[in-house]
């Protein structure tokens, strides 16, 4: 039976994309080297991490953010990545190198219901693959600050009782040439436990809380000196960087 490509755009993703493949094997590689050329990206806590399957939970500054945790973590296991809140991967630099390379879960609030998202992300857990989410659903400018979390990232965890690492991407809302950037992971979260709205309403604090302990107590000072400081706005979409400009005037 061949499925509509209307509602394959709906219920993603069109490749599964747990397997480390040549093709991932290449991309992860190349990530690692021109990301680590670029910034001085350090990493704490991967010993957190528990076998697969899991989900990550990460809060979100910047478009870099995936490629920047791709660029500290083992090539095994592989992470898929739900969103960001885009349909069509044929169109924007960034959306064609993601979809060239696969690995994720495409998603758009107009046409994704959540228990068409909960059903994609549920065959990701099913072949021991480990899920990654920007809870907060858009970029944040603050990096000692979160947004609030959406409720999928509570309900994805629930629905397949899988523990939830916590991720913190410290540094990424201003990038400059060597610019110092810390990925730091938590202790994973158990989920088995979670059933009902209010069960998933006090995930979401557990989980919320968790990131934002691994955030700096304080806004850091910027230094007046940025090279090549465009590549903040490389990889972010003209609302987030519109929506970034217009908070730097506050």
């Amino acid at each position: 039976m061949t499925v509509p490509l209307n509602r394959a755009r709906r219920t993603g993703p069109r490749e599964l994309s747990v397997a480390v493949t040549p093709r991932y094997r290449l991309m992860w590689w190349v990530n690692r080297t021109v990301l680590r050329t670029l910034f001085e990206v350090r990493v704490s806590g991967v010993h957190h991490w528990p076998s697969p399957p899991f989900q990550l939970v990460a809060n979100h500054h910047n478009g870099f953010d995936p490629l920047l945790v791709l660029s500290v973590v083992p090539l095994e296991p592989r992470i898929t990545w739900f969103g960001p809140k885009e349909a069509d991967f044929s169109h924007g630099f960034k959306n064609r190198v993601m979809a060239f390379f696969g690995g994720v879960i495409p998603y758009n609030p107009d046409r994704t219901t959540l228990t068409s998202a909960v059903r994609a992300v549920r065959r990701v857990f099913e072949a021991d693959g480990v899920l990654g989410i920007f809870a907060e659903g858009r970029v944040g400018f603050r990096e000692a600050e979160l947004l609030s979390f959406e409720e999928g990232a509570a309900a994805f965890a629930a629905s397949s009782s899988v523990p939830v690492v916590p991720c913190a991407i410290v540094g990424s809302t201003e990038l400059w040439f060597r610019r110092r950037i810390d990925v730091r992971f938590g202790a994973p979260l158990q989920t088995d436990a979670v059933r009902g709205r209010e069960a998933r309403a006090d995930l979401d604090a557990r989980m919320r809380a968790a990131v934002a302990a691994l955030l700096p107590d304080h806004e850091p000072t910027l230094p007046r000196r940025r090279p090549i400081g465009f590549l903040t706005d490389v990889l972010n979409g003209k609302d987030d960087i519109e929506r970034r400009r217009t908070d730097a005037r506050k």
